[in-house]
């Protein structure tokens, strides 16, 4: 099969890629900038996808780079820190989606996969978010953006469009191309206290088990919605467990929720005349302080996969940033002497 990725230079989309390769495939990657992706690519030594100069954004070359494909995963997306202004938000998370899964279905392709997000169907009731919950209507931007193409979705799916939706929690693991949000709002914590907000917790994913399942849907072919929240962990079994896999000291800041979703509701009102480094945003508040314990679906166990535990997960991260620069081997001592 020749498979599309949308997104292959982020994160989740070149671990799609890479899983793909070393599984026979043949890949293709919709990028912007072609020099990079060699670049990135070539680095690791696990082969080069055949690379195809365009953006989610523009049809032409979406319709271009889907020429000759048996199947695409659509991994690109924006975040309410990465995208910046909300229509580029709009634009990469809705129009972006509707070009490729639209032009997908006109070219006939029958394997189609998309990344979407918990969030779409978020609710603090976790009896509520299941496969078959409807999309959840957001005051804020990123959440009405993957409502949007949700409904999208969900319509072709209706229509008997041959298309797989995946819902992550919040994704971390090894290897990431550039530095995602979960990566940053991990630095933050390390660096300049963990907040914990009383009996929550939050649920990530690791990557190479995502794409396991992605790549399994892809080569498959067909339709459904599979949940894939991940691991939970209260906020305390978290910071217990991102020091025994780093060696740190961890300030522990305790944390009102209400006060955290203010802030990043000022945070997000600063970001409207100046750019703010901090993965504190309204969106990523909200997700932080009103998690509930999300049920992974069945489909994981039917085709033979599993999750890493947080523990492996959460030292491969850490090892990583500290690996890649992003943070200092003092903060990671336990791991700094294993290196």
């Amino acid at each position: 099969m020749k498979i599309l990725i949308t997104g292959g230079t982020g994160f989740v989309g070149s671990h799609v890629c890479r899983q793909l390769m070393s599984g026979g495939q043949t890949v293709r990657l919709l990028v912007r900038n072609a020099d990079k992706a060699h670049a990135y690519y070539s680095e690791l030594g696990e082969g080069i996808p055949e690379l195809v100069v365009g953006d989610v954004t523009d049809l032409a070359s979406v319709r271009d780079a889907l020429a000759g494909c048996d199947g695409v995963v659509h991994a690109a997306a924006g975040t309410p820190i990465q995208a910046g202004a909300v229509e580029q938000l709009f634009a990469v998370n809705v129009d972006g989606v509707k070009h490729v899964v639209g032009s997908a279905l006109e070219l006939g392709l029958k394997h189609i996969v998309c990344i979407s997000s918990i969030t779409a169907i978020f609710d603090p009731d976790a009896a509520k978010v299941t496969a078959d919950a409807p999309p959840v209507q957001s005051k804020l931007p990123y959440g009405q953006s993957k409502v949007l193409a949700e409904t999208y979705l969900r319509v072709l799916q209706e229509q008997g469009a041959p298309v797989s939706i995946v819902y992550p929690g919040g994704v971390i693991g090894p290897d990431d191309p550039g530095f995602s949000d979960s990566f940053k709002a991990l630095k933050h914590r390390m660096e300049n206290g963990f907040r914990l907000f009383g009996d929550g917790g939050i649920q990530y994913v690791d990557v190479r088990d995502l794409a396991a399942l992605v790549c399994s849907l892809v080569i498959e072919g067909g339709s459904g919605r599979f949940l894939l929240p991940g691991v939970y962990s209260t906020w305390t079994q978290l910071a217990d467990t991102i020091e025994a896999v780093s060696g740190c000291q961890l300030q522990r800041i305790p944390a009102q929720g209400w006060k955290l979703r203010l802030i990043g509701r000022l945070t997000d009102f600063v970001r409207l005349f100046k750019a703010v480094d901090s993965p504190i945003s309204a969106e990523t508040m909200r997700y932080a302080t009103l998690w509930p314990n999300i049920k992974n679906s069945d489909e994981l166990a039917a085709r033979g996969l599993a999750l890493r535990s947080s523990r492996e997960t959460f030292s491969d991260a850490i090892a990583w940033m500290m690996k890649a620069g992003y943070l200092a081997p003092e903060l990671c001592p336990r791991l700094a002497l294993h290196e």
